[in-house]
């Protein structure tokens, strides 16, 4: 029944690709066509398309800093008690844990030998991370400034906000040489377009 399922998902797959293909190619050739009749309808669509629209603003609260800390440490016995029963709950039902029980997440990827190994340092990985989290649970609790200090030390803020600008800026250049000489921009477009929708015409 699955390799029934998946035959088929396949063809609707392909399908879904020629089609999309074909769509294209008639849109680029409609737009090729424009282009060489030197439309203005044609010409002010594309200045139109030419627009740039930044995510920037949409995504600066998500790389704004939110300090929560100072909030919570007014109520450190709470939190302290949170993270030590989170953390040793999490300790005692993992310390009987087989470390094949992680095997199936990297079978996949790597060779058994390979799988063993990430699978004890998995298990390894979420014993000493609870471990840290009870630590930080005792010094919530009992130690609640000395916590405050090494918070303090470890809140730092990286952003990528300016190696990513230039990603954001528009670079016009080939849709200007484009606009300067719709003719032949236009003719072979359509050309292209053209022997593409064919070609997927005939593998369709």
């Amino acid at each position: 029944m699955s390799n029934i399922l998946s035959q088929v998902s396949y063809q609707v797959f392909l399908y879904c690709v020629f089609s999309f293909f074909m769509l294209v190619s008639i849109f680029s050739f409609i737009v090729g066509v424009g282009l060489a009749m030197r439309s203005p309808m044609m010409l002010r669509f594309i200045q139109f398309m030419n627009r740039g629209f930044s995510v920037r603003r949409l995504f600066k609260p998500l790389t704004t800093p939110h300090f929560v800390e100072p909030e919570l440490l007014k109520h450190h016995r709470l939190l302290g008690i949170s993270f030590i029963v989170g953390a040793a709950m999490s300790i005692f039902l993992l310390w009987d844990v087989n470390a094949d029980v992680f095997q199936p997440v990297f079978l996949g990827y790597f060779e058994k030998e390979e799988a063993e190994i990430l699978a004890g340092y998995t298990k390894s990985f979420l014993l000493v991370g609870n471990g840290v989290c009870l630590v930080v649970g005792l010094l919530a609790m009992f130690l609640p400034h000395l916590l405050s200090r090494i918070e303090a030390y470890t809140d730092k803020w990286y952003t990528l906000r300016k190696q990513t600008r230039p990603l954001t800026e528009v670079h016009l250049d080939v849709d200007q040489w484009v606009l300067a000489h719709p003719t032949v921009s236009g003719v072979t477009l359509s050309l292209l377009s053209f022997v593409l929708s064919v070609s997927m015409y005939m593998r369709f």
